[in-house]
């Protein structure tokens, strides 16, 4: 008799977190750029419902096998309920849905032959339709510092990258945006409304500067508002002179009165 081999139950199958070491600080500040430029983008579009920006998570697309497994420094999938994946320490392509459509590898010299040989076809078996990736050091790593691939019939395709002023551009038709090198950042552009995405230096400029002009509302409000204190005091003492002043010449009045009664 021959035995049927069967899949365990889903609550048995571990699926493990992804390192939890960065590659480094200049790794870790581009990818932290990247991931709060994208899902800051998507939640001024009103898109945080279906658009879910991932970064440093293992990615599973074959459920019931743990093995299958890859983690993108920056991946973005579409039509994902957030809500069910938010906070979670790995995605599960059969429970979210949807498998990501953009991945970007930063590349260090740890990872650098994994990011060339070996993630393009992870990258294809999970269903990326883009792959990027990019060299912080600006070259010392890979030439050029920013690469693309689209997948065309089942083959990885160079994206054109261009030279750009003192950088490089790529435009992401995954995405609607182009990619561009501004050492040391990698910056966003966005296509519609012709303007970088706000990074987090950005964001922290913006920060500062709605701090500023609230203070300096506050300063401007407190202000009218001793002024119209001080005005409001004027105005009644004024009234106090005046009413003194009344009095005053009501007395008088009354003072000759009498006078006049008595001569």
């Amino acid at each position: 008799m021959t035995s049927m081999m069967t899949r365990p139950p889903e609550v048995d199958i571990e699926y493990p977190e992804g390192p939890k070491v960065p590659e480094g600080d200049m790794h870790l500040r581009r990818s932290v750029d990247l991931l709060l430029a994208l899902r800051h983008w998507y939640a001024g579009r009103g898109d945080t419902e279906d658009a879910w920006v991932c970064c440093d998570i293992n990615v599973y697309y074959k459920q019931g096998d743990p093995r299958v497994v890859v983690a993108p420094d920056i991946a973005v999938a579409f039509g994902v309920d957030v809500a069910a994946v938010e906070n979670k320490s790995v995605y599960k392509v059969w429970e979210a849905g949807t498998a990501p459509c953009f991945a970007l590898e930063i590349a260090s010299p740890k990872t650098l032959r994994t990011d060339l040989y070996v993630k393009p076809d992870k990258y294809a078996e999970l269903g990326v339709d883009e792959y990027w990736r990019l060299d912080p050091t600006g070259g010392e790593l890979l030439d050029p510092p920013l690469q693309g691939e689209r997948r065309r019939a089942g083959r990885w395709t160079p994206i054109d990258v261009a030279p750009d002023g003192d950088g490089l551009r790529g435009r992401s038709d995954a995405l609607g945006l182009d990619l561009c090198w501004r050492p040391p950042k990698l910056r966003l552009w966005d296509l519609s409304a012709g303007a970088w995405l706000p990074d987090p230096d950005d964001l922290a400029e913006q920060s500062a500067l709605a701090a500023e002009e609230s203070a300096a509302r506050q300063a401007a409000e407190a202000e009218l508002a001793e002024e119209s204190a001080a005005r409001q005091a004027a105005e009644a003492e004024l009234a106090q002179e005046s009413a003194a002043r009344q009095a005053a010449e009501a007395e008088l009045a009354e003072l000759r009165d009498r006078l006049g009664r008595t001569s």
